[in-house]
């Protein structure tokens, strides 16, 4: 009798103990799973904080270019001319702020070749404006005809282009399928969707990263600013312009090359940190002429800027022809369009946006976003 009331005991103090040992056991997976969580609250909430902090940052590089074109365009400088000489040209390298670094630059678009140009407000195709876009393909050496595909996604009818044109037959047959837009590029990246320059296609991606420096998709049909197009865009612009178009081209191609990044040198902030506050009082008073002396200077150090389209027509004029002119392709010497790239770093965590401005040229230089993205053109 009593070694079974001992037995029963010892049960009850090891069934007892595995209740504890289970409670225990609970209670830390439940206490572990609770720091746990809590944690990954409180990354999530420093994350919240940093992307925002970055997103204002962003925002604040963005205000900022607004500004430096409104300057610029107030300012009025070399007859109101835009190129990379002017003081929104120059990139602003990484300069920490509270915790963060930004850098960013501001990038002519007038300078590229529009794609949208292809086709006009009523849908019908510009032949023109297809005859300049393949001889700017040839001049970058990329098949011609890869421009009947491009016209073909751009423009409203479901009919290909020549042999090498594609539209819903071609694009439906492929997986995943897709549609052409038949309808205006949002942005230069849609062209990665496009017969010819996919990932898929035969030298597509290479001809993509080739092209993309002389091209933009703008809102409107635009003209191309001489000061900023690359020696390619110009060569595109007439057959007989391609045989001087490394001697009439302003800017040199490699500001081009790193394209949608930043061009290399930039000197924004050796501009503003050593600021002559003499100079700039004195600039305020006669800035035309601190402006002709600069333009001056930079001829007789071999570099010169077109401050007019007429003194640009007349370098292009074809010695075999004479009264051969670029027809009715517009050519000028500023710019409405500019795109923005600004980039914050914060510990591993970098945000780049890219926001595309247009500037009212006729009134008091005032800017309006056009397209905003983050990551990506």
């Amino acid at each position: 009798m009593h070694y079974s009331s001992s037995k029963q005991f010892k049960r009850q103090c090891g069934a007892a103990l595995v209740t504890t040992l289970l409670m225990v056991a609970l209670i830390t997976v439940t206490v572990t799973a609770m720091a746990v969580k809590q944690q990954r609250s409180i990354q999530l909430a420093q994350n919240r904080q940093t992307q925002l902090q970055l997103r204002n940052l962003a925002g604040a590089g963005e205000r900022f270019a607004m500004a430096v074109l409104r300057r610029d365009h107030q300012d009025g400088e070399r007859n109101n001319s835009d190129s990379t000489e002017d003081f929104w040209a120059q990139s602003l390298p990484p300069v920490p702020v509270d915790g963060a670094t930004v850098e960013g630059c501001v990038i002519d678009l007038n300078g590229k070749f529009n794609l949208n140009n292809l086709v006009d407000v009523e849908g019908n195709a510009d032949e023109q404006e297809f005859q300049l876009l393949q001889r700017l393909l040839t001049a970058l050496t990329i098949d011609s005809t890869k421009a009947e595909a491009i016209r073909d996604w751009i423009d409203p009818d479901i009919d290909a282009t020549g042999a090498n044109g594609a539209e819903d037959d071609f694009y439906t047959g492929q997986t995943p399928s897709y549609r052409a837009a038949n309808g205006p590029m949002v942005s230069p990246t849609e062209l990665l969707l496009v017969k010819g320059f996919r990932v898929t296609d035969e030298g597509g991606l290479d001809d993509y990263d080739v092209l993309l420096p002389h091209i933009t998709t703008l809102p409107e049909a635009t003209a191309i600013n001489v000061n900023t197009a690359s020696s390619s865009v110009l060569a595109s612009l007439a057959p007989h312009v391609a045989a001087i178009a490394d001697e009439i081209s302003v800017v040199d191609d490699e500001y081009w090359q790193e394209f949608p990044s930043c061009p290399e040198g930039g000197g924004l902030l050796d501009t503003l940190l050593n600021a002559d506050d003499e100079g700039a009082d004195q600039s305020a008073d006669n800035g035309s002429q601190v402006a002709e002396g600069d333009a001056e200077q930079e001829e007789d150090e071999g570099g010169f800027i077109y401050e007019t389209t007429d003194s640009f027509l007349q370098d292009v004029i074809n010695p075999d022809n004479p009264e051969e002119d670029l027809g009715d392709i517009i050519v000028g010497v500023s710019s409405e369009y500019y795109l923005a790239r600004v980039t914050i770093t914060r510990d591993d965590i970098t945000l780049t946006q890219y926001t595309t401005f247009k500037r009212d040229n006729n009134g008091a230089g005032t800017l309006e976003v056009v397209r905003r993205s983050r990551g990506g053109l």
